[in-house]
């Protein structure tokens, strides 16, 4: 294991001739930086593997040279500039890096050794004391060091393919984390607490299954998988950097007076803070105001998900029925009158039926789920009692519809020419979302559905033939 600052400042570290030019792109520096970034507060983080072949007096690099070009130009940088050299040599070494020398031979290496040295420039001119000794002292390498060649390269297969990616809402983390650059090291903390708390599976959660498919499926666009590469859709305008375009106005009043309302010395007497006015299809605020937003939308979506459960009391006969007075608590969140109406038949109904369990199942349930937090975003319970009537059977006609669902089938239909999330997006009234027109089923070809069978048909949607 090599700390940056020992390794990259080897004098015999050396490009060979038989390597592939210096390819990595500018989004490939960044997600190396952001993930440097992320992990500042550890001990120590492993950045990855190099394989080095020692040949007379040079140490070739087998495995790893894309990287460790990569990790040269950030300490050159850090080296050369005038905001950080100082504590780059404090931290890191005054001697040359060789390794960027030897790496300019080849036209496609130079090209985009200057492409990603200018953005390297950009990206780590601002970095504090604390960021650059975590670069040169903590991060480090696992490096394999062979005096046979074949081994190296043999070794170097074994290895391949083996690192495990960073999560979407991991780089996400640490591309806002730095947008934050004007707050102190307590006031990050502070903004993104909540986010520490939860587990990784439940971020997954909001980010992939919601947010990613309400955002994507408002814009006609699929939305079945969240990765690094689709991301972006999570990054936005920083307030105090973006130029004063019209359409950023709006933003910056709304974060303006949110912020004045609640450092009002009123605030000390009534305690009414409030919340930014977050939409879920409005351009993101890079920085403390995402991380708010998540907050905001995780709320609204763990209200939803316990609708998914319920609990089943024994009568005096040892049979067992729904718990229908709490049940009713987990659905205090929508703020309408459920009782005995058709509402309440409905959450029951999607709790309860046998084929809930199923994978194409919970897919609909998904898809009705981000139907119900994008309707209540925009308009909050107004007329939701008729509008979940037009949600559930917009979303339920997919499954019955089919003999079996596939998250494919989901995302076509989120997107198809009667999506109801573009209805939403477009929507000025609510009556515009529950007067919407959707075709009855004639054919139900799907089973374990009897109970959704039985809604459709008391709600005029399934003659029953």
């Amino acid at each position: 294991m090599k700390k940056l600052n020992d390794l990259l400042f080897i004098q015999k570290l050396n490009i060979p001739e038989y390597q592939r030019p210096y390819k990595w792109q500018v989004k490939h520096v960044k997600q190396l930086i952001e993930d440097i970034v992320l992990h500042q507060n550890k001990s120590a983080y492993r950045i990855g593997t190099a394989v080095l072949h020692l040949e007379d007096d040079k140490l070739n690099v087998v495995d790893g040279q894309q990287r460790l070009i990569t990790l040269s130009l950030i300490a050159y940088v850090l080296c050369t500039n005038e905001k950080t050299k100082e504590f780059a040599f404090k931290y890191g070494k005054n001697t040359a890096l060789t390794l960027i020398n030897n790496s300019v031979n080849n036209s496609i290496s130079k090209k985009n050794i200057v492409t990603n040295f200018n953005e390297i420039e950009r990206e780590v001119r601002n970095f504090t004391e604390d960021e650059i000794r975590f670069f040169f002292t903590k991060c480090e390498l696992v490096c394999i060091t062979l005096t046979s060649i074949s081994e190296a390269f043999q070794f170097f297969d074994s290895q391949n393919a083996r690192g495990k990616d960073l999560a979407p809402h991991d780089l996400l983390k640490a591309f806002h984390l730095r947008e934050m650059g004007e707050l102190s090291e307590k006031e990050r903390q502070q903004c993104i607490q909540d986010w520490e708390n939860k587990n990784d599976d439940d971020l997954n959660e909001v980010f992939s299954q919601y947010l990613f498919r309400i955002r994507k499926w408002s814009k006609r666009k699929p939305g079945r998988y969240l990765n690094k590469a689709n991301a972006a859709i999570f990054k936005g305008i920083s307030l105090n950097k973006t130029p004063d375009f019209p359409y950023i106005y709006p933003l910056k009043i709304n974060n303006i007076f949110t912020n004045e309302y609640n450092q009002h010395i009123h605030r000390k007497v009534d305690n009414n803070k409030k919340k930014y006015p977050f939409q879920i299809d409005q351009v993101v605020i890079n920085g403390q105001r995402f991380f708010e937003m998540i907050a905001f939308y995780q709320e609204k979506i763990n209200n939803i998900k316990q609708t998914h459960k319920i609990k089943w009391v024994k009568k005096d006969n040892n049979t067992w029925e729904i718990d229908e007075n709490d049940f009713l608590k987990k659905l205090n969140f929508l703020d309408i009158n459920l009782t005995n109406c058709t509402s309440f038949k409905i959450f029951k109904t999607l709790a309860s039926y046998e084929g809930r369990k199923r994978s194409g199942d919970q897919y609909v349930r998904t898809l009705f789920d981000c139907a119900l937090l994008y309707y209540t975003d925009k308009f909050g319970n107004q007329d939701l009692d008729r509008v979940l009537i037009k949600l559930f059977i917009w979303s339920y006609s997919l499954r019955l519809n089919h003999h079996s669902v596939q998250l494919a089938s989901v995302d076509n239909y989120a997107i198809h020419w009667n999506s109801i999330f573009w209805v939403i997006r477009d929507a000025i009234q609510p009556k515009e979302v529950y007067q919407i027109f959707i075709e009855n089923i004639d054919t139900i070809k799907s089973s374990k559905t009897s109970s959704i069978n039985e809604m459709f048909t008391e709600l005029k949607y399934y003659n029953g033939k």
